[in-house]
């Protein structure tokens, strides 16, 4: 990789502390370095919340969450105005250091270069809703319950998405509205927003337009000063900018959210070209609307992270599991599988759990290995803090985690997907760090 010798050191040291990394109450039962572990400690995206805390002189109320490991940020409080965070979804870490191997011209050598490129983890599971609200609040999955992209939501009895609030079974956006879900109300913990307002420091976000007033926006800009939706990626980073020029005096956590190599790595998979165009556009971008725009007077005290919710894992339709052709495994369940593809949550019918981990043990043992309920809580895959009242619920009585590049369909729609991510592979946990302050340009 085209980066500092230093810097390159820290990376690799890193990512092979991650990927040797275990949680004792699951080692035994999990091959060692088959998975990547999230890392809550101080190492995983899960941190970032209250190392932007301390950054300002802040702190989250209880917060279970440290911030990242101190070697990684030092220096980056020293005259201190604003925090720029941008979330790139599905932007793996393993994914951007192939891709800057292969194009030299691509503009994260020259941000690496300035400031640092390492990896951390994502969250279990390693998807948007799930990481994206631990970045709005501060806390773990387990403690704010928003657990993967399907849950069983038995304050509502049913199953639904929790990315875009409807019903698996009448797919209507911010339908679950209707039935009482609140945004203030539905997770149990403060708003990162919210607690840094506390401290005089002002949260502005910018979000897709067809994303801005969806109700799981709404649960995470809790405190938001402003929303200011875009339409393209070119406006996001020309806003950022303005932003930024607009309130020089501030004490601002400006936070941006970008998905379009997500749908990349899911209609195309991580591996086609069109991701690595994708990104170069993502590049050119950053340079042309966002970087070549800011005066030095705005670069002055400005730190840029830009970090991924996760990765992805190429899935072609070989590597399902297809549930109707499981109809023993099917028929064994109380509800449709949820959580992810690459992260089932099942429900078992009364009576028939040894029954249904057997069967998966034995025919399908060598795509996905099991957990219970009980050895997900207790191992600490969903992070440290108090457990909320519906986590447990949310999980079902047995959690798959994919195994290379397996996952589960529960029906021949399943099967388009070309790149997925939920689990706990290399590819879909580790994200970038890539952090620097602007004034080192």
């Amino acid at each position: 990789m085209h980066t500092a010798p230093a810097v390159a050191s820290t990376a690799d040291e890193t990512e092979a502390r991650l990927r040797s990394a275990l949680l004792p109450p699951i080692q035994a039962l999990l091959p060692v370095g088959e998975f990547v572990m999230p890392d809550y400690a101080g190492l995983g995206i899960a941190n970032l919340p209250a190392t932007i805390a301390a950054l300002f002189g802040a702190g989250l109320k209880d917060a279970c969450l440290p911030p990242l490991r101190h070697d990684l940020w030092a220096g980056w409080g020293d005259g201190l105005r604003r925090i720029v965070l941008v979330v790139v979804d599905a932007l793996g870490y393993l994914q951007l250091r192939a891709a800057m191997n292969h194009d030299d011209r691509l503009v994260f050598h020259r941000l690496a270069d300035a400031g640092s490129l390492v990896p951390i983890t994502s969250t279990f599971p390693s998807t948007t809703n799930t990481v994206l609200s631990t970045l709005w609040t501060g806390h773990s999955p387990a403690a704010h319950g928003i657990l993967a992209y399907e849950l069983y939501l038995r304050e509502l009895g049913v199953a639904a998405s929790t990315l875009f609030f409807w019903p698996i079974a009448h797919r209507r956006r911010d339908s679950l509205a209707e039935w009482g879900i609140e945004a203030d109300k539905f997770v149990p913990v403060p708003g990162l927003a919210t607690q840094l307002a506390a401290h005089g420091v002002v949260t502005r976000s910018l979000i897709s337009k067809a994303y801005a007033e969806s109700l799981l926006s709404r649960i995470h800009r809790r405190g938001v000063r402003e929303v200011v939706p875009f339409v393209a990626v070119s406006d996001m980073w020309a806003g950022l900018q303005q932003i930024i020029e607009r309130r020089p005096d501030e004490k601002l956590l400006l936070m941006a959210y970008w998905d379009s190599i997500d749908g990349i790595t899911h209609q195309y998979g991580p591996h086609h070209h069109i991701w690595g165009i994708e990104l170069g556009v993502l590049s050119w971008v950053i340079e042309r609307a966002f970087l070549s725009r800011l005066t030095p007077a705005q670069r002055k005290g400005t730190l840029l992270l830009l970090v991924a919710d996760h990765g992805g894992v190429a899935t072609p339709p070989a590597a399902a599991v297809r549930l109707d052709k499981h109809p023993d495994l099917r028929d064994a369940l109380a509800l449709p599988p949820l959580g992810e593809s690459r992260a089932p949550f099942l429900y078992v019918r009364g009576g028939a759990l040894a029954h249904v981990q057997g069967y998966l043990q034995e025919r399908l043992g060598h795509c996905f290995a099991l957990l219970t309920r009980e050895q997900v809580l207790d191992s600490g895959l969903l992070g440290p803090g108090s457990i909320f009242a519906e986590t447990p619920h949310r999980l079902g009585d047995l959690i798959g985690l994919a195994r290379a590049n397996h996952y589960l369909a529960r029906d021949h729609a399943q099967l388009k997907m070309l790149g997925r991510h939920g689990g706990l592979q290399a590819q879909e946990m580790l994200v970038p760090l890539l952090g620097l302050r602007l004034d080192a340009l």
